[in-house]
């Protein structure tokens, strides 16, 4: 039982390096970047408000996924202009969805506009939502409305007719006739418009905003918007209003716009003019991209058993742990890992690896194990896992690995800046280590339920009560320094004596760190 004991704390190391629960406020970590206060990677889609430094930015207007794309000319000007961004892999996912919170945000940075209306209270857009100052201004503007009871639904997926709706509304767009007759000389599929929508797709159309790919007459009104299809259909509507240029009639993607027009001829340039400006005109600046490690330093949610958010691409993460006495004994030990992870939990999957040396004080590095575990964000505040502990274990040990499985949700009350601000709950099923101390001795191959809570009671403290599946620890997570990821996670382990042995004291430190930059993905 001496390696379950130490296992028990190395998961305790882990806890505090729980990279992605919670989430929110403000602190400066330089004069130009402005970031999540105790969490620089939380498991929320950006905030557009994030302030972020130039050199955080991919300075190119190119992506590796764009070239050749239908709607390529509108995404590298909006890009050039910082209305929408890539992703710090270089790609812009032309085809991914996109969610009523995300257009939100690219509409109040195309269209910056003064109120016409007075704020509302939606109900599933909590005062700390990533996205609920821009939620807050399209509505207040015009652009966007909410649906009954109050209700936004800032993660569904925007149909196509929404985004057009939007944007005639806050454009305030009128059509010169509304009939099906009028409707059908632009759309074989006019009938599929929403009634509520057809003056609003109308009024687009006659302003040259509607685009329609692959086929011009066909508007699909209620499919989902891709980031291809949001891209357009913005730029067309800047276009309308002379912010952005007309797109010339060479260029092949004009064959889409619903009743496009080349753009009227441009006088012939004075020669003389444009020496000058060739003159004076200065030479960009050469600017460079430059990564910037960030800090993942959040207080965690558990004391000795997973929870579902995990490390992705470019996070690393480290930890030691200690504790007074191994169960069993009266012998003192320690332990280590580090670890770090593969993928995009919030496009695909994460994967988390973790290396762990069981002992530290007797047989140092003699033995230890790899762990895995393959973690998905489903939406805000909510994830599952799925994994192995000891996967692979090396030396002599008299534990063995321990697959589980495990969701996780975080209740957001209030800003965190106040006290009780959110709880994260985890809950999972697994074997090994998971289960009762009497099916351990027995040797019986059962599952077992293991969770925990966390609440955060101050900004950057959470106490915790865990339920491993042998015994009930009581601990707390502290961030001690704003711009240090470190966390510190005091503990006592078996309360109850649950486990037959007493309570015993525990502590671990980890130190978290992500290599990617937090550019803004929409």
């Amino acid at each position: 039982m001496r390696i379950f004991a130490i296992y028990f704390f190395v998961a305790l190391a882990t806890s505090g390096l729980s990279l992605k629960a919670n989430a929110n406020s403000n602190f400066k970590l330089s004069p130009e970047v402005e970031y999540s206060n105790w969490n620089l990677n939380s498991n929320v889609t950006p905030e557009p408000t994030q302030l972020i430094a130039p050199e955080l930015l991919a300075q190119a207007t190119t992506f590796s996924d764009v070239q050749g794309n239908w709607a390529q000319s509108f995404i590298e000007t909006l890009v050039a202009q910082k209305i929408i961004q890539g992703f710090p892999d270089g790609s812009f996912r032309p085809d991914e969805p996109v969610t009523r919170a995300q257009f939100a945000a690219m509409l109040n940075k195309a269209f910056p506009q003064n109120p016409t209306r007075e704020a509302i209270a939606f109900v599933d857009v909590p005062a700390n939502y990533w996205a609920s100052e821009a939620i807050q201004q399209a509505y207040q503007t015009g652009f966007m409305q909410g649906y009954p009871n109050s209700v936004f639904n800032p993660n569904q997926n925007i149909p196509r007719v929404q985004v057009l709706v939007a944007l005639a509304n806050g454009l305030n767009l009128a059509a010169s006739t509304t009939t099906m007759a009028g409707l059908n000389t632009y759309f074989q599929d006019a009938s599929q418009i929403p009634d509520y929508a057809r003056n609003s797709v109308a009024a687009a159309a006659e302003k040259t905003i509607v685009v329609n790919y692959p086929t011009v007459n066909l508007l699909n009104p209620n499919q989902i918007a891709t980031r291809a299809d949001v891209a357009a259909l913005i730029y067309q509507a800047l276009a309308s209003r002379g912010s952005v240029p007309q797109l010339a009639a060479s260029n092949p993607v004009t064959q889409y716009i619903v009743g496009y027009q080349p753009p009227a001829a441009q006088p012939a340039p004075n020669q003389q003019l444009e020496a000058l400006q060739e003159q004076f005109l200065l030479a960009q600046p050469v600017v460079q991209e430059r990564i910037i490690p960030r800090a993942l330093g959040i207080p965690g949610s558990s004391v000795g058993s997973p929870s579902a958010f995990g490390a992705e691409w470019g996070d690393l993460f480290a930890g030691v742990s200690f504790q007074s006495r191994t169960r069993f004994t009266n012998a003192a030990d320690g332990a280590v890992v580090a670890g770090f992870g593969l993928g995009n939990a919030r496009t695909a999957v994460g994967l988390e690896v973790a290396v762990t040396v069981f002992d530290l004080l007797d047989n140092t590095f003699e033995r230890g194990g790899v762990s895995f575990k393959v973690h998905r964000i489903l939406g805000e505040g909510l994830a599952i896992a799925a994994g192995v502990e000891n996967a692979i274990i090396w030396g002599e040990s008299d534990t063995d690995s321990s697959a589980y499985g495990v969701v996780s949700k975080i209740f957001r009350f209030r800003n965190p800046a106040e006290p009780f601000s959110s709880l994260t709950v985890n809950l999972g099923l697994g074997g090994g280590r998971f289960r009762s101390e009497d099916d351990v001795f027995d040797g019986n191959d059962t599952i077992n339920v293991f969770g925990s809570v966390g609440l955060r009671v101050v900004e950057p403290v959470s106490v915790i009560a865990d339920w491993t599946g042998q015994d009930l620890n009581l601990g707390a997570s502290i961030v001690p320094f704003r711009n240090i990821p470190l966390t510190i996670t005091p503990a006592v382990a078996d309360v109850t004596n649950n486990a037959g042995d007493g309570a015993r004291f525990v502590l671990s430190i980890g130190y978290g760190l992500s290599l990617t930059p937090p550019v803004n993905q929409f």
